[in-house]
């Protein structure tokens, strides 16, 4: 079997942890595997990814200069024909709908993964029609084994055939260090959907308790800081890690996650972490908050940032803290 993955994929600061997953598990299968790539990023490629590139057929295309679009979207068609099946690795209406829209020129059909249910699935989206009509084409939807995800997918598309995927990461890869340059550490884009405005509030409250304290971000977007934080920016893989080897706390008072690669990776790092009790956070082993008590959660950071001796405890799962 033969199978086409779009959109063309962003390297450097738009490559997303959806990205690099869907690059690990279709790395994985014995099949002919095309990738549609935006070929005015392929220069950013993360050494990291660049082995898994290797496992597929390159098919050059291009989403980011609008002079290039429709010669790139003419090339992921030409592939589109030669294969079975054409996946659209992500959810956003931008990347279904220019799935749909080789599907539908190259009469092949489509399957969508579903790492999260946005706003634009629940209907808002000017490109509303479009992923209705893309979905009501698909043959099935893949998605996390996140039973959140799972059942609102349920009730959006129940007559779909919606299939499971499992998720996580090679914990072999990641590390940690006896030197620490980060106090706290959160990882993730800005927006309301990660808990930004609760971070700020939880770090205000460390911060005038323990004024030497630094909060360490990795994400884009971000303009407004919270108080005594450090702004990474994006990063390489390599760095990540070293970061994660290097910090006390993972701090993420994320409200909604289909997965949660970084908490994992954090968990993997040997870190502490610290979350809000939802149901997105049950398959992991953190500290987890009842929602939305900034105090507590502030409380339990700086006892963690206080005391090596529970934070080596923590983290190897000998006991919990709540």
């Amino acid at each position: 079997m033969k199978i086409l993955i779009s959109p063309p994929m962003r390297f450097g600061e738009e490559f997303t942890g959806a990205a690099r997953r869907t690059l690990e598990v279709y790395s994985r299968i014995d099949e002919e595997v095309y990738l549609c790539i935006d070929k005015n990023t392929l220069s950013k490629v993360d050494p990291d990814i660049l082995p898994l590139l290797k496992k597929f057929k390159l098919v050059e295309s291009s989403s980011t200069l609008k002079r290039d679009y429709i010669q790139g979207l003419l090339h992921c068609l030409s592939a589109a024909r030669k294969v079975d099946a054409i996946l659209s690795y992500s959810e956003f209406s931008l990347s279904v709908s220019y799935s749909y829209i080789l599907s539908l020129l190259s009469s092949k059909p489509i399957l969508i993964f579903v790492h999260h249910v946005t706003e634009e699935l629940r209907g808002e989206s000017r490109l509303h029609l479009l992923i209705k009509l893309a979905f009501k084409r698909s043959k099935g939807i893949i998605c996390l084994d996140s039973p959140e995800v799972f059942n609102e997918l349920k009730k959006i598309f129940p007559k779909k055939k919606i299939l499971i995927s499992t998720n996580g990461i090679d914990t072999e890869k990641y590390y940690s260090s006896d030197e620490k340059i980060c106090d706290g550490l959160f990882i993730g884009n800005y927006g309301e959907r990660k808990g930004i405005q609760y971070l700020s509030k939880i770090w205000g409250l460390v911060a005038e308790r323990k004024s030497d304290v630094k909060l360490c971000i990795l994400g884009k977007g971000w303009k407004e800081l919270p108080k005594n934080a450090v702004y990474y920016g994006f990063v390489s893989e390599e760095k990540k890690k070293e970061i994660l080897a290097k910090s006390k706390v993972f701090i993420f008072p994320s409200l909604y996650e289909g997965f949660s690669l970084a908490t994992a990776e954090a968990l993997a790092s040997y870190l502490p972490v610290v979350t809000w009790d939802l149901p997105w956070a049950k398959r992991f082993l953190t500290v987890k908050i009842s929602p939305y008590d900034v105090e507590k959660f502030s409380h339990i950071v700086i006892d963690l940032l206080d005391n090596e001796e529970k934070r080596k405890k923590v983290r190897e799962r000998k006991q919990e803290i709540c």
